[in-house]
């Protein structure tokens, strides 16, 4: 009987241990979920910061270039700004703002382990060096411009006005190029300390000062694109003065001291030159269609950058603004070996790019013609401009999605200090490109160029999947083409309403205030219906703020 009954307890102690095992494994999924709605929580509200600060300085963007648009038109005086002003920025998105954070951030977090003062060390070195990079290819890049020139707009050197004018006001907006990579070396050193925000208002410094330019001094100037070079130059400054405050509040006041051969600069260098071309690929593809734009009749320059300028907005907020996110996040996982952890995030990032952008794409290949009509048929931009515009910015608006998806993917290479394989790919990207834009330029003209630069870049993304899943498995699981599908499905009603817009209310001609009201109605409402048949489908889109 005793032997029962120690039996019979025995086997209810088994029972409450095992259901205390199971309590437990319960609580370990509860707190495993939780902990990664509380990533994905944090991965999206960082998104969202940077894409609202994002936001603002786009839509002054969109301002600025609609001054630009009625002081310039799009003519020989647009062009040259134009391209005067893409050699700067070229250079700066080649060698500062996206490639310099993914070859700093990585490093730093390094030198973080080891104290604040190591790192500042470091940081000082690094400035030190980058100051007089940038001091000596300023001098020689105004000095040799005519070179450069020859170089990025061929097509100008049979046309003396337009190749002096041009010539002019590259040399004087080059030393922007100066000052925004030491702020973007700011923007690097903020993001690993995951402060985003500066970073992301920076650019509306930029706007803001071309609009005081063009309202303020080009009305005074016989040239007024002259004018508006020192707007440009203006905006450098400001983008740089702003950086001390935030720099100083991380405890970190800028020394630059020459030190080359410290350790973590030399390791910052190795990592920045293969990040070169894996950074700047889309800008790479961009540039080599201004530059066979330039062999062209006069205004496909200027159609290619006001259409850029348009699909450049998503690729900001969305594209940029996620592959800024990650690249901390990304670092962390890889650092310490979390590669599951990576690998959801990823797929997270990829998943929310594709239900942001997916719509947008099909939006801006709907709407181009009434959106371009609208912002900037004024003054010397016609509705043959208009139309010449919206044709390139459906052309660009097809590889909306792989340029967003690449600036991702890349992440995730740098993340693991893999600057190679990005390079790689990008150049593959870019030999594309080029072909394609050869071969596409003569039948379709600066259509084609944006229509290469799109293809292009679907090209770099395939590549960077399969070597992602080599290294990784599946990158895309089911759940991610469901999570595709159910984008695609979310976009129909939209269209929709769209087309049943335009069917209702024909865009309206001539009258500015009533093209505002219709975009108005059709930005407002197609945002509305795909927001609420994503809510149906249970997809979380807007990043919620901590409570």
């Amino acid at each position: 009987m005793r032997k029962l009954c120690l039996g019979e307890r025995a086997l209810h102690e088994g029972r409450r241990i095992i259901t205390m095992g199971d309590n437990k494994s319960n609580l370990n999924e509860a707190e495993t979920a939780k902990a990664s709605a509380s990533g994905t929580g944090r991965l999206l509200r960082t998104a969202g910061t940077i894409g609202s600060w994002t936001l603002f300085s786009r839509l002054l963007g969109f301002v600025r270039d609609i001054l630009l648009a009625r002081v310039l038109g799009a003519g020989m005086l647009a062009d040259a700004f134009f391209v005067a002003f893409k050699l700067p920025n070229f250079f700066r998105r080649m060698f500062a703002e996206g490639t310099l954070t993914v070859a700093l951030v990585p490093v730093l977090a390094e030198e973080r382990k080891q104290g604040e003062a190591a790192a500042h060390d470091f940081l000082n070195a690094l400035a030190g060096l980058l100051l007089a990079t940038l001091l000596v290819f300023t001098i020689l890049g105004m000095l040799g411009m005519p070179a450069l020139l020859y170089i990025f707009a061929p097509g100008f050197h049979d046309e003396p006005h337009r190749w002096q004018q041009t010539l002019t006001l590259a040399r004087w907006m080059f030393p922007y190029m100066a000052m925004i990579s030491l702020a973007a070396m700011s923007w690097a050193v903020l993001n690993t300390y995951r402060r985003f925000a500066v970073a992301a208002a920076s650019p509306a410094l930029l706007n803001m000062a071309i609009i005081f330019a063009a309202i303020v001094l080009a009305p005074s100037f016989t040239n007024p694109a002259l004018a508006l070079a020192i707007g440009v130059l203006l905006g450098g400054a400001l983008q740089l003065i702003i950086q001390f405050p935030a720099l100083k509040r991380i405890g970190w006041t800028p020394r630059p001291i020459w030190n080359v051969a410290h350790p973590a600069v030399r390791r910052t260098l190795k990592l920045f030159g293969p990040a070169v071309v894996g950074v700047a690929a889309v800008q790479i593809n961009i540039l080599v269609g201004t530059i066979l734009a330039t062999l062209l009749p006069v205004g496909a320059v200027s159609y290619l950058y006001y259409s850029d300028r348009i699909v450049q907005l998503p690729l900001a907020l969305f594209g940029i603004a996620m592959g800024t996110a990650l690249l901390p996040a990304l670092s962390e996982h890889f650092a310490k070996e979390q590669h599951a952890e990576a690998l959801t995030d990823l797929r997270l990032g990829l998943g929310w790019l594709t239900w942001i952008t997916l719509p947008s794409m099909l939006a801006l290949l709907l709407l181009a013609e009434p959106i371009i009509t609208t912002l900037f048929e004024s003054g010397r931009f016609t509705h043959g401009d208009s139309i010449s515009t919206a044709h390139a910015l459906q052309a660009y608006s097809l590889g909306l999605i792989a340029f967003c998806w690449a600036r991702v993917l890349s992440t995730a290479c740098y993340a693991e200090k893999d600057s190679k394989t990005p390079m790689r790919y990008a150049a593959i990207s870019v030999a594309v490109n080029i072909v394609l834009a050869l071969i596409l330029m003569w039948p379709l003209g600066f259509v084609g160029l944006a229509l290469a630069t799109s293809l292009a870049s679907f090209v770099n993304v395939i590549l960077l999947l399969l070597h992602l899943r080599r290294r990784h498995g599946r990158i895309l699981d089911a759940d991610s083409y469901k999570r595709m599908l159910r984008a695609a499905i979310t976009c129909l009603p939209m269209l929709l309403f769209l087309f049943a817009l335009s069917m209702s209310w024909a865009f309206p001609a001539g009258d500015k205030i009533l093209q505002y009201i219709w975009m108005s109605a059709a930005v407002t409402g197609g945002v509305g219906t795909f927001l609420l048949c994503a809510h149906m489908f249970g997809e979380r889109l807007i990043p919620q703020r901590r409570r």
